[in-house]
């Protein structure tokens, strides 16, 4: 016990010079955040579209009435997974926002994204009790060239701030796929298909399960990890992401738009 709360000491003292050396940035305007030692800039965040209610019952899109229950992508259609959450809509303020920390690894700005869902859907989260968090994963090429998983770094933050194991290792992006933000719905869908697999022969016996990503444009990604999580046995299937795109879009090339 006394080792690990050195442990502890040792690294929140080394994040503190981290930060004097370094200054945290603005996950919006990138600029050094004020007031000093927040996660953004006051005046930014009133400029992010947060999800608001009432929302999708199955993807958790915002809607725009209120006695609708599913947006215009998910009525009337079955998925492999029960219920989804998103902190934003995916605007040209988070397609730059996420850009930034996917492809030039500013890893800092998902303390912000993920203590904004957890204020927003921590409670949430806890009621439904997932035995583990699973983040969705990226192919190896892909990995060596970012040098990291987007969806391991939120999942591994959600995790220490609810409590919930995270297990990076439980699924596997095996097929290299064309860039998705190329493709348009139905082109992602067979890009997608069979691209992932369970890493080990023998299930883990997960019952209830959350699939964490940072965006989620045409869902496809997301239902086929659950149709595998499913196909092994897993019963309840939920997930978060950061953002969410508008319904009715059905060719979402947002990711290269954030340069």
């Amino acid at each position: 016990m006394v080792q690990t709360d050195r442990r502890a000491l040792r690294k929140r003292v080394a994040e503190r010079l981290a930060a004097l050396i370094y200054p945290r940035r603005c996950p919006v305007c990138e600029k050094i955040v004020t007031p000093r030692g927040a996660l953004i800039c006051r005046d930014c965040k009133k400029e992010l579209r947060y999800i608001k209610q009432p929302s999708c019952m199955r993807c958790g899109r915002q809607l725009s009435y209120a006695e609708h229950e599913y947006c215009s992508e998910c009525a009337g259609k079955r998925f492999s997974y029960d219920r989804g959450y998103a902190v934003w809509q995916y605007d040209a303020r988070m397609r730059h926002s996420l850009g930034a920390f996917k492809y030039h690894s500013k890893r800092e700005y998902a303390d912000f994204y993920v203590t904004e869902a957890v204020r927003l859907y921590g409670d949430r989260i806890r009621a439904q009790a997932p035995e583990v968090l699973i983040p969705v994963p990226i192919h190896r090429a892909k990995r060596k060239q970012r040098g990291f998983n987007q969806a391991e770094c939120l999942a591994e933050r959600l995790g220490a701030q609810l409590g919930i194991p995270v297990d990076a290792g439980c699924l596997v992006r095996h097929k290299k796929t064309m860039p998705l933000k190329e493709l348009g719905a139905k082109e992602r869908a067979r890009e997608l298909h069979g691209a992932f697999r369970i890493r080990e022969k023998v299930p883990p016996g997960y019952r209830s399960v959350m699939l964490v990503d940072d965006i989620y444009t045409t869902g496809n990604t997301l239902e086929e990890c659950a149709a595998v999580l499913k196909k092994a046995g897993v019963q309840k299937i939920t997930f978060l992401c950061i953002a969410i795109g508008a319904a009715g879009n059905k060719n979402q090339k947002g990711d290269k738009a954030w340069t």
